[in-house]
């Protein structure tokens, strides 16, 4: 970049140059014009002198006049004495005296420029390189009827003086460009000071220095440009920080949106995502500004994209990407001169499978219903046939009364599990693992002493009090203990251990009952699943226990972990 003050002090130097060069021109045509008349008013007085003093002889003008000794004399002496060259010239041209060389070597003068001019203006000038004396000569004719006397002087003095006069304007001129540069460089300095920082300002500003000012500006008319540029500043950081800020807000907003979300421009290019949409396709290296074509490996969405990109039309379908199910919406948007295609990719995963496990649990719910009510219906008509046997009524009146319980508890552990699906729970308090477990075997003694079970408690480990819902504890640890009643053998055992891991308790219950298949232990915390079905129903099993376990666990952020073999299964839970 050239700078002001460069191209200020270039200019001004030429200017004072040219200045220079003008004067000089003008005073040298000047000095030499004024020099030349003055010479030329002295040799025509030189040739009325020459003529007067030829005319005193009295005698014809003529090459013999010239002959005289005495003539000859006195006109080589004037000529000395007044550094002119004196040539007298007939009427032909032929040169009858010259003070300087001999005439009988001198050519016809009757064509000289000066001779010819005052044939016929009485008087001629002329200048031009002389041959014979080897300088520039000023040469000035005179006609005086039957002769011309010529006077000349060599212009070698003009010459000189001119020289002079050029050597002195040029070394003033010198002195003045020398003075003017260094006048001009401290005022060019002191008048793009501000400029320079104005331009640094305006660099720094430009570079990301938002707090960037101009200070110290003078009261002028720079300073007031630099005050206004200022305030443009603190205008331009406000409308920066404002835009940030709501960039700030919307990429949080489009960041918090769990499902997959991105923009493209015009040309197809990403402009706008969120993670969930890096993570969907499979990828975290940068990828805004890239095709989308590039980026998604999906044949369906590009499919879609480019057919709304083509007919500006929305589309709505459900795709399958990575074993998760999709809701996909893919929206042409227009806006002044911006438009692109915005999409959505909703993850209705979770509503697919709730809605396939409402639809199992409808199915196994009625089946589970269905059952007792068949068998409560078949007591029933068979008490109506023999009404008269009692001991026969009582017996299927106790069996009907049975399964009306079994149901009663289906429909009871239903309840409990929809309220831990819905119910939002108290808040957590410090509650005795050890305490729970020992009243949830309290509630089960009499089933456990009916079926010969023997029982081992070591629950020191957790007699520390946890941070826990008491109730969703109870629910967890008495469906555990239950099942491993249910499903035991008589005269089995159960053992109930806690251990302390440095900042966790796990409980484990392990018992010697049938035990689990190993490929159904993904499945027992499914509702409605039962390893051996007639067992369960005539343990009075309803198939929700370990859902409900499950589900419990979850809201408290437990772990639980299952171990079986022929021999008995084992449940350890672990307490965060």
């Amino acid at each position: 970049m050239k700078k002001f003050k460069t191209k200020l002090i270039v200019v001004y130097s030429v200017l004072i140059i040219l200045v220079v060069f003008s004067l000089l021109v003008l005073v040298n045509s000047h000095t030499k014009n004024a020099i030349v008349r003055f010479l030329e008013n002295e040799l025509k007085s030189n040739a009325v002198y020459v003529n007067s003093y030829v005319l005193s002889f009295r005698r014809p003008v003529s090459p013999s006049l010239f002959s005289d000794r005495e003539i000859d004399t006195t006109l080589k002496l004037l000529s000395k004495k007044s550094d002119t060259r004196i040539t007298v010239i007939g009427h032909d041209g032929i040169v009858m005296f010259d003070s300087e060389t001999p005439r009988e070597n001198m050519e016809n003068h009757l064509y000289r420029p000066e001779v010819i001019e005052a044939k016929k203006n009485g008087t001629g000038t002329s200048i031009r390189f002389s041959n014979t004396v080897h300088s520039d000569m000023l040469y000035v004719a005179t006609n005086f009827g039957g002769y011309y006397v010529r006077a000349a002087k060599p212009l070698v003095i003009v010459n000189q003086l001119i020289e002079s006069i050029t050597r002195n304007v040029v070394i003033s001129g010198l002195i003045v460009l020398v003075i003017s540069i260094a006048v001009n460089l401290f005022f060019s300095t002191s008048f793009t000071r501000p400029i320079n920082e104005s331009i640094r300002f305006i660099d720094r500003f430009f570079s990301g220095d938002l707090n960037a000012r101009i200070l110290n500006y003078k009261d002028d008319e720079i300073g007031y440009l630099q005050a206004s540029i200022n305030r443009l500043a603190e205008a331009i950081q406000k409308r920066i920080q404002d835009l940030t800020g709501e960039k700030d807000k919307l990429a949080t907003i489009i960041e918090s949106i769990r499902d997959p979300l991105a923009l493209f421009d015009r040309y197809g290019k990403i402009s706008v995502h969120n993670s969930a949409f890096g993570k969907v396709i499979g990828t975290e290296r940068e990828i805004i500004g890239k095709s989308y074509f590039s980026i998604i490996r999906n044949s369906e969405l590009n499919s879609k994209i480019h057919y709304a990109f083509t007919r500006k039309d929305e589309v709505v379908f459900e795709e399958t990407v990575k074993g998760k199910h999709y809701q996909v919406y893919i929206l042409p948007f227009h806006k002044e001169q911006d438009e692109g295609i915005l999409l959505l990719m909703q993850d209705v995963t979770e509503q697919k499978r709730i809605q396939q496990l409402k639809s199992e649990l409808v199915g196994n719910l009625s089946h589970e219903l269905k059952t007792p009510i068949s068998i409560i219906r078949g007591y029933l008509e068979t008490i109506k046939d023999v009404v008269d046997d009692r001991k026969t009524v009582e017996q299927f009146i106790e069996k009907a009364i049975a399964n009306l319980e079994r149901q009663n508890a289906i429909i009871n552990d239903m309840l409990k599990l929809n309220k831990l699906e819905t119910t939002i729970h108290g808040k957590n308090e410090y509650v005795s693992i050890k305490n729970i477990i020992s009243q949830c075997v309290d509630l089960l003694g009499p089933k456990i002493q009916k079926k010969n079970i023997r029982l081992m408690l070591d629950l020191d480990a957790c007699a520390e009090p946890v941070m826990a819902n008491s109730f969703l504890a109870e629910e967890i640890f008495f469906n555990i203990i239950d099942n491993a009643i249910n499903y035991n053998k008589p005269g089995g055992k159960i053992d109930i251990i806690a251990q302390r891991n440095n900042a966790s308790v796990s409980v484990s219950i392990e018992d010697s009952g049938i035990g689990i298949p190993e490929d159904e232990i993904d499945r027992i915390f499914e509702r409605f699943y039962r390893v051996d079905k007639s067992r369960s129903r005539e343990t009075g099993g309803t198939g929700l226990g370990l859902a409900i376990v499950k589900h419990a666990a979850i809201l408290l952020g437990w772990d639980i972990d299952v171990k079986s073999s022929s021999g008995g299964s084992r449940f350890t839970v672990t307490i965060a």
